[in-house]
């Protein structure tokens, strides 16, 4: 994934090094890791990767460059990407420090896009998943990462044509990161649980609220940050033994739940489905940030090392059912529905939340639990007699709508 900011490069230092992150992410220099960057404890940047499609089929449809040249004639504080295949988009916003600041940047960015993909008769839509896409007829975006991909992973490169929202938040100290890290993996099934919306694949209902959970599992570097870890320099030995055996270059090869991204400064929580929703996507994005605000204010505190082996559980159960699953806390070992205990997560922070819009922001995930959420909704559109085709026209419509 990209930056959340476009950071202003100055030192010939920081030119270095981000030239040598180029080349390990493309895999056409040695293997890299950053410096982890000094940043604000709860600043934090949201990805949303984007699906294009045909205004006439709603199938996925090759015009993000196309799409992408539109944008580049903009002047904005956000940024623009491509995504590994042609039919997808990656938008990043600036620093955030609020639920109304990201409200606010993420309905520009929503009209921005819409306008530039209407100039090239296309159209763009939140989901984790596109319904009925097939990923032999999706291409690779012509970029040496991209082409390093295809090399390394086969099918899988084409297979990952899904949507996923990234959220980056300031951890401040490289130590604090792995923490921070290991805190927010434990509560990360609960986001799975409420974005899921990917509830086909490849043409057939899935029988998961969230299809797009699973692909992630096929890469070799997927999975959790190890439990034993208790220091950046953990993190820096476990990188230089893997990139010693050829298995890793640069970070973008650990495909975790939940990662640290040293050149930003932040970790980055990767497990969401893109909202049908912009405003969706900031509600959540504050709720990942004031946990780890709270867990920021228990210094020294480590979650319990069994939770790695209740993790695997959680996740499935939040991918299958959606806001209707259950979670094994893994500090108490207590089973309980996933929407009681981010209730009662709301509840807490709000009391110690210095963001005015939190409250609003808690509105908005109230409103993704009912009903089945977002998956819900698109199954009850399935079972009312649209198809494939018109679920993918009505999920663009809700992302088109004016919030």
């Amino acid at each position: 994934m990209n930056a959340p900011v476009s950071k202003a490069q100055g030192a010939p230092a920081e030119d270095a090094q981000a030239q040598a992150q180029a080349l390990a992410n493309s895999g056409q220099g040695p293997a890299f890791l950053p410096d982890f960057t000094a940043s604000t404890v709860g600043t934090m940047g949201i990805e949303l990767e984007l699906m294009v499609l045909d205004r006439l089929t709603y199938d996925l449809f090759p015009a993000a460059p196309d799409i992408l040249r539109v944008l580049d004639t903009h002047d904005k504080p956000w940024v623009h990407t491509p995504e590994i295949t042609t039919s997808m988009l990656e938008v990043a916003t600036s620093i955030l420090q609020s639920f109304g600041e990201a409200r606010e940047q993420l309905e520009h960015i929503r009209s921005t896009v819409q306008r530039a993909a209407f100039e090239v008769g296309a159209s763009v839509s939140g989901g984790g998943a596109h319904p009925f896409q097939r990923w032999n007829e999706q291409r690779i975006f012509p970029k040496a990462r991209y082409f390093e991909s295809e090399r390394k992973y086969g099918y899988l490169a084409k297979l990952f044509t899904v949507f996923g929202m990234h959220v980056h938040i300031g951890a401040g100290t490289a130590d604090e990161a792995v923490r921070l890290c290991a805190w927010l993996t434990q509560r990360s099934p609960l986001f799975i649980a409420l974005s899921s919306n990917s509830v086909c694949w490849q043409g057939e209902v899935s029988g998961f609220c969230s299809s797009r959970s699973n692909v992630v599992g096929a890469f070799p570097m997927s999975g959790i940050q190890p439990h034993d870890f208790r220091s950046w320099q953990d993190f820096r030995d476990y990188f230089a033994r893997l990139a010693g055996f050829g298995i890793v270059n640069s970070i973008k090869d650990f495909y975790w739940d939940v990662r640290p991204k040293p050149e930003y400064g932040t970790i980055e929580l990767r497990v969401l489905d893109t909202p049908l929703k912009p405003v969706y996507a900031a509600a959540l994005a504050c709720y990942a940030r004031e946990l780890c605000l709270e867990f920021a204010d228990q210094p020294g505190a480590w979650p319990s090392n069994g939770s790695r082996e209740l993790y695997t559980w959680n996740r499935f159960n939040a991918a299958r059912d959606g806001v209707d699953a259950s979670w094994i806390d893994p500090e108490t070992g207590i089973s309980r529905p996933v929407a009681e205990v981010i209730r009662a997560d709301l509840a807490r922070l709000a009391r110690r939340s210095a963001d005015p819009g939190f409250p609003q922001a808690c509105a908005v995930i109230e409103d993704l639990m009912k009903e089945g959420g977002q998956a819900g909704l698109l199954r009850r559109h399935l079972a009312a007699g649209g198809g494939m085709n018109d679920l993918a026209r009505f999920a663009s419509e809700i992302f088109e709508a004016k919030a």
